[in-house]
């Protein structure tokens, strides 16, 4: 007996052997989760934008939870008035990491890269980041919230707020 894989794009229902779809990742506004899709390059030669956009997360006075908006990223340098975007970020970078002790500059590893964070430690646990939540992660932000929320406060990033639902399924609260 033979079985056979047939990959159809999830756009199109369009066939096509292995190797001729491509991996779509997509963050939709009013679905929590990134959906994952298999579709051609033909599909998207449509969407393909020359413009770069800026992903942002705003929480405005006097509330806990960020609105994230992506924005085209000439519509956001338009904002800085005195000076380029550009040298607005890295001296918000420097300050912040001046606040908090670390260095000015990132960590480099090879060829001039950062260097891979390890967010199961209390330098890093509870920061943004796109990959996994592990074990060890969740079990570090359960036990020192309070320091942590401190931490991620101080260097203007967005706290772990214990009575937000998707906060709470992340880390374990």
């Amino acid at each position: 007996m033979a079985v056979k894989v047939v990959h159809v794009s999830d756009l199109s229902d369009m066939q096509g052997e292995e190797g001729q779809l491509g991996r779509l990742v997509v963050e939709y506004p009013g679905i929590s989760e990134r959906a994952t899709l298999e579709v051609s390059p033909e599909e998207l030669e449509g969407v393909q934008s020359a413009e770069q956009f800026v992903r942002l997360e705003w929480t405005p006075p006097g509330q806990r939870i960020a609105q994230v908006m992506i924005v085209p990223q000439t519509a956001f340098d338009s904002l800085a008035k005195s000076r380029d975007m550009e040298t607005v970020l890295r001296d918000a970078i420097s300050a912040a990491k001046s606040r908090s002790g670390q260095p000015a500059q990132p960590r480099t590893g090879a060829a001039g890269r950062r260097g891979k964070i390890n967010y199961a430690t209390l330098e890093h646990a509870g920061e943004p980041h796109r990959g996994r939540i592990t074990e060890a992660e969740k079990e570090l932000v359960r036990g020192n919230l309070d320091k942590i929320n401190k931490r991620l406060r101080g260097s203007g990033q967005r706290e772990i707020d214990a009575n937000d639902p998707a906060m709470k399924e992340r880390y374990g609260l």
